[in-house]
């Protein structure tokens, strides 16, 4: 494997290694939604999601597409294919699969 794919490989398992960064995705896997309507669904403050975003953005897990003043994030489902992801299985692992609710931090989902 050649020094950038695996720095590549790295970049992903660090993408998905987060638990706030996996709720998002778990948001994302329901609809598109503005980084400000993301926010306050997940009770975080916009620097930190758009830092977390940051991370999701560079491996090329979501996509934002400026709206004017509103950027609207959304998953990238090719992405998730070209890295031979199942979204819905990953996330029914980690216990945040289910349509229209994402648990609280700490919180799982039977």
């Amino acid at each position: 494997m050649e020094a950038t794919a695996l720095t590549q490989t790295a970049r992903l398992f660090k993408a998905l290694g987060d638990e706030t960064r996996l709720r998002i995705l778990a948001t994302l896997a329901h609809r598109t939604l503005c980084v400000c309507h993301l926010a306050r669904e997940l009770g975080l403050s916009q620097p930190t999601l758009s830092h977390h975003l940051k991370i999701l953005r560079e491996v090329g897990l979501v996509v934002g597409e400026k709206d004017g003043q509103w950027i609207h994030c959304s998953l990238n489902e090719a992405a998730f294919g070209s890295y031979g992801i199942d979204l819905c299985a990953l996330l029914g692992r980690c216990g945040v699969a289910g349509p229209g609710r994402v648990p609280e931090r700490g919180e799982t989902q039977n």
